[in-house]
């Protein structure tokens, strides 16, 4: 029996809309070169999941977005300094907006299940973007809080005993196949993909998929 339900935040509960891309292209106005901002940003995410899996200790996601640019600039030659125009891209986290149907989903969860957000992020941007969006959940956990990121098994297993359940009585929801299916269910967690883009269905595949979050309580009906 699911007694809680973790969703991710960002690209499920949150959008991230055009902020990073916009950051990209303002950033690249600084140097400019001969590329699309939606390139360097497909490089940046690149490099983000690169430096992420590679750590050995915990940093805060704010020190790997300015090693990410400095990777950039190295590798395009840009003479620009990171540790300044990083600040271009961190001015968006924080800024961003629930999708339509988040509020009243975990709302509706809340009566029935304990709901909680479990995201790779620094607190403090994703408590600003809850704020405003008048999400509240009943437990917030970050990357930054849990000193671990996704998909790292600690990540949910952290999550796990900060709830006192077992893997099976939870149900974690997220847009990320790596983060919010592959890695929880390596400690036994029930999935749910939201694939709001139309993706292709992984092999293996999640327990559940949604379109959106207007999906989930009927799942939730049958666990």
């Amino acid at each position: 029996m699911v007694k809680a339900v973790v969703f991710d935040a960002y690209g499920t509960l949150i959008s991230t809309g055009t902020g990073s891309l916009d950051a990209a292209q303002k950033i690249l106005t600084l140097h400019p070169v001969p590329m699309s901002a939606k390139t360097f940003y497909a490089d940046w995410k690149k490099y983000h999941r690169q430096h992420i899996d590679s750590l050995t200790q915990f940093v805060p996601e704010e020190t790997i977005f300015r090693w990410d640019l400095e990777r950039l600039y190295e590798q395009y030659c840009l003479p620009g300094n990171a540790a300044e125009d990083v600040r271009i891209m961190l001015d968006t986290l924080g800024n961003r907006t629930a999708f339509p149907e988040s509020r009243g989903i975990v709302e509706q969860l809340k009566r029935a299940y304990t709901v909680c957000i479990g995201s790779t992020t620094d607190t403090e941007p994703l408590m600003r973007d809850l704020n405003r969006s008048g999400i509240v959940a009943d437990h917030v956990f970050t990357s930054e809080g849990l000193q671990v990121y996704k998909p790292q098994k600690a990540f949910y297993e952290k999550i796990l005993a900060a709830l006192s359940l077992q893997p099976e009585e939870v149900l974690f929801v997220g847009d990320s196949l790596t983060d919010d299916i592959f890695g929880p269910k390596q400690v036994g967690m029930k999935t749910c993909w939201v694939n709001r883009k139309g993706q292709e269905m992984p092999t293996p595949p999640p327990d559940y998929v949604v379109t959106d979050l207007t999906g989930l309580p009927a799942i939730l009906e049958d666990l």
